[in-house]
């Protein structure tokens, strides 16, 4: 299927049908939208608890009580969804909140390596020409075969901003996005996390980069935002932030109990601190050491093109080393044992707008969204990921 020649509808804006103005509304739409992929999904992981005997009590206490840490109108989102969809309600629970822990149980071993994935970088003007800054986010999750992907586009309710993204269908929390005004952020997480706070206090990545799309118009709203949070509160990540006149990376620790600034004109994180103390591991230094060299030979212009060749590099790879990552030699369909890339996204600052090529970047040209205007519905809905999953084609790719 070509990605620019399908079905498409307008979900914001003037052309959309009805807007809606709560989110729980905006939510059961999602769902409806995104239904096949998510029960798909759910069934899916269903059977596979079953087969393995998994007891979900676990995962089930720590989903439950990290809701706790979400917004209102996160959790009105989240029981809307729910309520919507016809699916084992525990186990949609644990996919949606709890899902890496799930993985961890229905892997054949642990993982090797295990940093938590993703590869981005941050380029500024004058080094991205005629461009705003750039943002670029390998998404690498375990589990990829059983999480489907979709264009997700959520417009302004009430005085919250709209946003657009590409994420996991049926989930309540973001790991990048753009939102209405042209603000970009973008997360990797980090292995380095305070063991003293609950569940219930400790505010999670997901929810911190939707409150930044949602709740703020620039960098400098997101940094005070930021400011007015517990560090030590906050989960440990490298935060990717960008608008149309400033960029910024923030690596986020709260160990340490500290915010350090990176705002170079090139900047690329992986699993690991740069600026300040974390665990280093295999996969995250040769995964950075790569798209450092690859960002120095850039020279002094580096264009989306550019950006898009940095996500599919395979040196060390393509494997758990690799930028591009794809399922290591005997990793069974759903890699739960394993991170791999799941998409990958350029975010202009200052531009509403995503380039986005869903499962890894190697095997597919990126397509092109704005918020407010048509997007294909085989994007919006997942189906597009589902039948790539089932042709083989890209999730899941065994080499």
């Amino acid at each position: 299927m070509d990605d620019t020649d399908l079905e498409s509808a307008v979900y914001t804006g003037p052309d959309a049908t009805a807007e809606p103005e709560t989110y729980a509304e905006q939510a059961r739409r999602r769902a409806e939208t995104e239904r096949e992929a998510i029960e798909w999904a759910v069934a899916e992981l269903e059977s596979l608890i079953a087969d393995a005997d998994v007891d979900l009590e676990p995962l089930l206490d720590y989903a439950r009580r990290s809701q706790e840490s979400l917004p209102d109108r996160h959790r009105r989102a989240y029981e809307a969804m729910a309520e919507t969809l016809d699916v084992d309600p525990d186990v949609y629970e644990v996919y949606a909140l709890a899902y890496s822990d799930l993985c961890d149980e229905l892997a054949d071993e642990p993982a090797a390596d295990p940093s938590r994935g993703c590869t981005n970088a941050l380029v500024s003007p004058p080094r991205t020409g005629g461009d705003g800054p750039l943002v670029l986010k390998n998404r690498d999750i375990a589990g990829r075969g059983a999480r489907p992907k979709s264009i997700v586009e959520q417009p302004p309710i009430n005085d919250y901003h709209g946003f657009l993204t590409v994420d996991t269908c049926g989930t309540v929390m973001l790991y990048k996005g753009v939102n209405d005004r042209g603000l970009v952020a973008a997360n990797t997480y980090i292995d380095a996390n305070r063991d003293d706070i609950e569940p219930e206090d400790q505010y999670r990545n997901g929810t911190v980069v939707r409150r930044v799309l949602e709740e703020c118009a620039t960098v400098a709203d997101a940094r005070t935002l930021l400011e007015s949070l517990p560090t030590r509160q906050l989960m440990a990540q490298t935060l990717f932030l960008a608008d149309e006149t400033d960029a910024v990376l923030l690596e986020v620790n709260p160990l340490e109990e500290q915010i350090v600034v990176d705002d170079g004109d090139a900047i690329t994180r992986t699993n690991h601190f740069v600026r300040s103390r974390s665990d280093d591991t295999e996969s995250s230094r040769r995964r950075r050491q790569r798209a450092v060299e690859l960002l120095a030979a850039g020279g002094d212009k580096i264009d989306r093109e550019y950006l898009w060749r940095l996500a599919a590099d395979h040196a060390n790879g393509p494997g758990d080393d690799s930028i591009c990552r794809h399922p290591e030699p005997g990793t069974d369909e759903y890699a739960f044992g394993q991170l791999t890339t799941a998409s990958a996204a350029v975010f202009e600052g200052g531009s509403p707008t995503v380039e986005v090529a869903m499962g890894n970047p190697c095997e597919t040209e990126p397509t092109r969204c704005s918020f407010g205007d048509d997007v294909p519905m085989a994007l919006r809905t997942g189906d597009l990921w589902l039948e790539r999953l089932r042709s083989g084609r890209g999730v899941p790719s065994n080499r």
